[in-house]
């Protein structure tokens, strides 16, 4: 008879955690989640500044013409140590001619664990100067796409489509 009830125990709390995992899943708290991006970043922005201040110095001080589509595996790849730490997979570095700045490259910096990456399903810190939306505490909700101005030329783009 004892076993009855603990059986019996057990599938209502393995009910009831099953409840919750759905709810959760149906219902995300999206604000809660880039809340605690933006805590995130700003436990390793510092981390972040030193990888663009090494790149610019290294690679992009010099004249010359870049394929910066090498340039960013090859950044990538050198820096695949300190990307880990931070929970980034890869750098995608671009330049535009267009932009109204000093600063027309922009650093995109995917990543592959934490920031929330398993709800918000593809999560990006980007560096960009010439960027409006990289003022701090700027939020842009299109969609299933959002931005979160981090500051001081940071941003977190946030896209929770599942496709």
């Amino acid at each position: 008879m004892k076993i009855r009830k603990v059986i019996f125990i057990a599938h209502i709390i393995l009910g009831v955690i099953i409840a919750w995992f759905l709810y959760d899943w149906a219902n995300p708290n999206y604000e809660k989640r880039f809340k605690q991006n933006s805590e995130e970043f700003a436990e390793n922005r510092n981390q972040f500044e030193k990888l663009i201040k090494n790149i610019n110095s290294k690679y992009l001080s010099a004249e010359e013409k870049l394929n910066l589509t090498e340039l960013s595996k090859k950044v990538t790849e050198e820096y695949q140590e300190e990307l880990d730490e931070i929970g980034i997979e890869s750098v995608e570095i671009s330049y535009d001619e267009e932009l109204n700045c000093a600063e027309k490259m922009t650093f995109k910096f995917n990543v592959k664990s934490g920031y929330n990456i398993r709800k918000l399903n593809y999560v990006q810190i980007i560096y960009s100067p010439c960027n409006k939306q990289t003022e701090k505490n700027f939020h842009q909700n299109s969609g299933h796409i959002d931005v979160n101005g981090e500051g001081n030329n940071w941003l977190i783009l946030s896209d929770t489509d599942f496709i």
